[in-house]
């Protein structure tokens, strides 16, 4: 019997919860990811620094460029039209006509963002000092925030009503600019060196998370006075820990992080080759192993992201030099392993609708990575034992209602 009639025959009966079929079917695909014959091609040689999918529909993915121009992508054609050769075509070019040039930065963006509500809005940040809040329709800035120091990375809250603040990771501090009043006044000091990576909580719109070069990763509530609210400690507080690691999430530069569905735990990733998974309540450690994963990408900003299956089957993708590792978020169970670039990958991005990753590094492509055809004639147990344990483990019938 196939995969897929037994999912179907299991749902029938009602031996099983009817969310599992939907979720088991995703992740199916998600673990057959495999190398699309579709490219993204960009202008070589130039790299990608940034890219964003767009949240609302999941439709519209956009490109930063070292060459500061910036291109937009609709991810619903991608079956290709003949004239794009096999790749996307694109629906907008920012930065490629002469009088488009005033408005691009002056020089590599580190970060690109999508307004999280609407798509008429889109953020760009780059090492030249300064915020730009794009128009979409128009194709130019409606406004730009200076803020005098290389910038990082920034980040808008998902979930924010109370405030439109950006924070943007520079130098020694996070800088919080409110795009309605375009006040960039507010910092948070904390680090004692350059900050690399910010992300707002998908729980608390007035919670945020910072990596810096100085090994350690801040909560934030940008409310109070004293606003850190967790050093995260590798060591749980353990005195017998080297001074040097006391009060440090990592012993290397930490630049990338990374929120669970909920918020309720935080991933963070560091140059020294190591993940470590946070209990943002407490502030804890887990302790969680993930193994040593390569990280090459010192002083610059790493994107990771996740496929949001809840509390039992969320994957994340974890850029590790010319690889992609997808790894059980809350295990640590290495899944697969995608290899294709051929130089650093910088930034991935998820697609929930189509099941589908895109990846770009220093290269000229955006690489595509879809799920593969299911064997036809393979064969799923109801227990799942034909699986690899770790994948096998994904698909456990214990999702509630709440999921």
């Amino acid at each position: 019997m196939s995969y897929c009639t037994t999912l179907h025959s299991d749902r029938s009966l009602g031996t099983r919860n009817p969310r599992w079929l939907c979720r088991s079917i995703e992740l199916g695909r998600i673990l057959r990811l495999t190398l699309s014959e579709t490219r993204i091609q960009c202008i070589p040689p130039n790299s990608i620094s940034a890219m964003d999918l767009e949240k609302t529909e999941c439709r519209y993915l956009i490109c930063a460029g070292s060459d500061k121009k910036i291109t937009i992508y609709d991810t619903w054609k991608l079956a290709r039209d003949e004239s794009s050769q096999g790749g996307l075509p694109k629906i907008a070019t920012i930065g490629s006509k002469t009088r488009q040039k005033k408005y691009m930065h002056k020089s590599t963006m580190s970060s690109i963002q999508w307004y999280p509500h609407d798509t008429g809005i889109f953020v760009t940040s780059a090492f030249d000092g300064t915020i730009k809040i794009w128009d979409t329709n128009r194709l130019r800035p409606a406004e730009t925030l200076e803020i005098n120091c290389v910038i990082h990375n920034h980040h808008l809250s998902p979930i924010s009503t109370q405030h439109s603040l950006i924070a943007a990771a520079s130098a020694d501090h996070i800088r919080l600019a409110d795009i309605r009043s375009s006040a960039t006044s507010h910092t948070l000091k904390g680090h004692r060196d350059t900050v690399l990576c910010v992300k707002w909580s998908p729980k608390d719109e007035y919670v945020l998370a910072s990596g810096s070069e100085d090994n350690r990763v801040l909560l934030w509530d940008v409310r109070q006075a004293k606003a850190v609210l967790h050093n995260l400690d590798q060591h749980n507080g353990d005195t017998t820990a080297s001074s040097a690691a006391v009060g440090t999430a990592h012993t290397g530069s930490v630049n990338s992080i990374l929120f669970s569905e909920d918020g309720r735990y935080l991933l963070t990733f560091a140059t020294d080759q190591r993940l470590h998974l946070w209990n943002t309540d407490t502030g804890k450690n887990t302790l969680v192993n993930y193994g040593r994963i390569d990280n090459p990408s010192k002083h610059r900003y790493l994107g990771m992201t996740l496929y949001k299956g809840g509390a039992t089957s969320s994957i994340a993708f974890v850029p590790s030099g010319r690889q992609i590792n997808m790894l059980d978020f809350y295990t640590g169970a290495h899944l697969r392993r995608l290899a294709g670039h051929f130089s650093d990958v910088r930034c991935c991005e998820y697609n929930p609708y189509r099941q589908e990753l895109y990846s770009a590094g220093q290269t000229s492509n955006v690489l595509i990575w879809s799920p593969a055809e299911p064997d036809s004639e393979a064969t799923v147990p109801s227990n799942g034992q034909n699986l690899a344990p770790t994948a096998s483990s994904l698909l456990l019938d214990n999702w509630s209602d709440s999921d």
